[in-house]
């Protein structure tokens, strides 16, 4: 049976609930693997492994960039082809970029395990940290296609009307994560190599598991012979670079946060700042599951011309966005601190920090969702060049001015709210961006 026809039919509120909840669970469980994986290294490797852990992810950020470029760019156009009705030329593409993705990732693993230690260098990693900083990258690099892979087989999965079977996949990795953290980490004391090979096994079940949709002849997506259309991978490139700026920009914050902490405060400071990016990635998994989940709705109403409907379903998007960074920025005020005490309950200082913390860095959250949307709404668009100035304006200018000018005024206090004042700023223009766009959508449509 083919779902997506039900994109261009069903009432939106409904789609909204089918296609956004299994997002966001599935997202969820993700950060949930995330948050416990952070909780069994803080308690049992202790403070020097997480700040190994957050060195390390800046590099592995910018090697997923390219691949989440492919996957996102790849899957918006996949999206759209099918409200054209074009499965033929939609199965296509999508072979296309899972084949351009297992070379490119294959490409980034290796370069990566040859120049490991200049790397790690380069991250900042101190001579105390060194060891298990390389320990970590090595082994995620090895499993960079599965993790990689995972996230376009996803995609396509959402794309062909089963959002749900896309949650199971998410959820099945995530779950088995849990178990192989306790086992490798807590039971075995195999320290963050355990925590990375860990993650690296559960992530090559769930991908199993989501390649095996694609096997049917009879499903709308599945793997085909196709050309080597260079065009078609530059559009891949093009369409997903507001994403892949987006990890990069993770990548940025994190790197410059992690320099600007350990010339102020010191170690402790990167720890308590990797303790902060666990417990908030919960909330960035809820904003994340709403924006992803409605994409592909959006995409195939723009590729079948239904314009009122696009708008209709972002407007819809925006009251949920503005609603749940209200909810998420007072529970962060309220459970934040039982949240941090299970990183490190035996250390007091990192604790107090931490709490104090992690308040300012919260108030972020009271606007950075229709930020989210924004640029997920615009690369659904095929309007990749918006999407990414959304990106690059939260991401990375805006917080490296917040970085440099508010702790010249604020004192410490200035680094944690550097998040805050570059969403707050970029608000400003996300927010003309939609009138804008809303404007240019009616006005096809009355030509149309």
């Amino acid at each position: 049976m083919d779902h997506t026809l039900e994109l261009g039919q069903e009432k939106l509120g409904k789609l909204f609930i089918k296609y956004s909840i299994p997002s966001i669970i599935g997202m969820l469980f993700f950060s949930i693997y995330i948050v416990i994986d952070g909780i069994f290294v803080g308690q049992v490797v202790g403070a020097n492994g997480l700040a190994a852990i957050n060195i390390a992810m800046p590099f592995f950020s910018i090697a997923m960039a390219v691949s989440i470029m492919v996957s996102s760019g790849a899957n918006t156009i996949v999206a759209i082809e099918l409200g054209q009705g074009n499965i033929a030329k939609a199965r296509q593409t999508f072979s296309l970029a899972f084949y351009t993705l297992m070379i490119l990732s294959t490409t980034v693993c290796i370069l990566t395990l040859v120049f490991i230690e200049p790397i790690c260098k380069a991250l900042g990693a101190t001579l105390e940290l060194m060891p298990m900083v390389k320990r970590y990258l090595a082994v995620l690099c090895i499993f960079t296609p599965v993790f990689t892979g995972s996230g376009l087989l996803s995609g396509g999965i959402r794309s062909m009307g089963k959002p749900t079977y896309s949650m199971v996949c998410t959820v099945i990795g995530s779950v088995l994560n849990i178990i192989f953290d306790y086992l490798l980490v807590v039971v075995w004391g195999m320290g963050v190599f355990g925590a990375a090979l860990a993650s690296g096994l559960a992530f090559m079940i769930a991908f199993i598991v989501g390649f095996v949709a694609y096997l049917p002849r009879k499903s709308t997506l599945h793997f085909t012979t196709c050309k080597l259309d260079f065009r078609k991978i530059v559009r891949f490139f093009y369409n997903g670079s507001s994403e892949a700026l987006t990890e990069v920009a993770v990548a940025f914050s994190t790197y410059i946060f992690n320099i600007v902490l350990l010339m102020r405060i010191g170690e402790k400071g990167v720890s308590a700042f990797s303790i902060i990016s666990y417990v908030t990635s919960l909330i960035i998994a809820v904003l994340l599951g709403v924006a992803t989940g409605i994409a592909p709705i959006t995409g195939y109403n723009y590729g079948a011309g239904h314009k009122e409907r696009v708008i209709s379903l972002n407007n819809l998007a925006l009251k949920v966005m503005a609603t749940l960074g209200i909810i998420c920025t007072l529970g962060m005020f309220i459970f934040g601190k039982p949240l941090i005490l299970l990183f490190a309950p035996g250390d007091p200082e990192l604790i107090e920090m931490t709490v104090w913390a992690t308040k300012l860095y919260s108030l972020a959250f009271l606007v950075n969702g229709i930020n989210i949307l924004g640029s997920a709404y615009f690369t659904a668009l095929e309007d990749a060049k918006t999407s990414a100035l959304i990106s690059l304006l939260r991401g990375i200018i805006l917080i490296f001015i917040g970085i440099l000018i508010l702790p010249q005024f604020l004192g410490d206090a200035g680094i944690w709210l550097t998040v805050f004042f570059s969403e707050m700023i970029t608000l400003l223009y996300t927010r003309y961006l939609f009138q804008k766009s809303y404007r240019h959508l009616r006005q096809k449509a009355t030509h149309s």
